[in-house]
């Protein structure tokens, strides 16, 4: 394959691009949180009213209707709820593997085996319902009484 040729230096540097990741990576402001914060709560607010005027305007004209919508609104809303929870869910799992990944490296810098032995134990406790890494957890099993080192953990 024939040689990727240099870039040519004659070329614009892109200022623009390396300005607005760096406006996009500082903290917002505490006014512009509070900005977004309540304009997301007074549209919120405003779907709810406007989806509860439209529920009950139902019920008042046609019972039926009403009903029918009540149930579809009410099974919209535990289908919402049980995607938050499992949202949040996957946020704590998250912050497991941190704080593991955080402890392993501690071990790790100071060559403590009890503490290195102490992340491999929450780390299999982490794995353990996941069919797709047996393997992996019976194969570190299996070599789990050759680690004298931690850095061999």
């Amino acid at each position: 394959a024939p040689p990727v040729p240099e870039p040519d230096a004659s070329l614009p540097e892109p200022r623009a691009m390396q300005m607005a990741a760096r406006i996009a990576a500082r903290k917002p402001s505490r006014l512009g949180r509070w900005f977004w914060s309540l304009g997301a709560s007074l549209i919120g607010f405003m779907a709810s009213v406007a989806a509860w005027n439209f529920v009950t305007g139902l019920i008042d004209r046609n019972p039926l209707l009403g009903l029918i919508a009540s149930v579809l609104m009410v099974a919209f809303l535990l289908t919402f709820l049980m995607i938050a929870l499992r949202e949040l869910a996957a946020f704590a799992r998250l912050k497991r593997v941190d704080t593991l990944h955080a402890a392993a490296e501690s071990a790790a810098a100071s060559g403590d085996l009890p503490s290195a032995q102490a992340v491999l134990k929450k780390l299999r406790q982490l794995y353990r319902g996941r069919e797709d890494l047996r393997s992996g957890r019976c194969g570190h099993g299996a070599h789990r009484q050759f680690a004298h080192d931690p850095p061999d953990c």
